[in-house]
């Protein structure tokens, strides 16, 4: 079987429109927005995981809709590989300087684990989710 593409989902950057993304007042706040969005993911539920990413996103609301059919096609080659999603665990988050913040998980699956990484950056008005990926590799948690 031909290997799956280990990364699904690009660091995307600034979109047309988005410079109405809502902000969050801290890092506190976007550790609990990436947990919201991590419960969606381990239930299989993209739509809902990536509708709570829209509001304070860089990403135009068309370009998270083709990651949203993106993910649901991936999700269906690597299932019967993987496993279902059980569930997922908060690794660490790491500053650069005062203005970004990376905040990384696990999805935990039956038989595999895939890293997801959110990215914020710290604009005056508040915190932003710049960018994301996710990965079936984990590797660089141990680099």
């Amino acid at each position: 079987m031909k290997k799956i593409s280990t990364v699904f989902c690009a660091l995307f950057f600034i979109a047309s429109g988005s410079a109405f993304a809502k902000t969050l007042p801290n890092e506190a706040a976007a550790k609990e927005l990436t947990g919201r969005i991590m419960t969606k993911v381990a239930a299989g539920d993209f739509t809902a995981a990536f509708g709570l990413i829209k509001p304070y996103s860089l990403i135009s609301p068309e370009e998270i809709d083709a990651i949203i059919a993106q993910a649901k096609d991936s999700r269906g080659k690597l299932e019967p590989r993987n496993g279902k999603a059980v569930g997922y665990e908060y690794i660490d988050s790491k500053n650069a300087g005062a203005s970004l913040l990376r905040l990384r998980y696990i999805e935990k699956d039956e038989r595999h684990a895939q890293l997801w990484e959110f990215y914020f950056y710290n604009t005056k008005e508040g915190w932003i989710l710049d960018s994301f990926t996710w990965s079936d590799v984990y590797k660089p948690l141990f680099d």
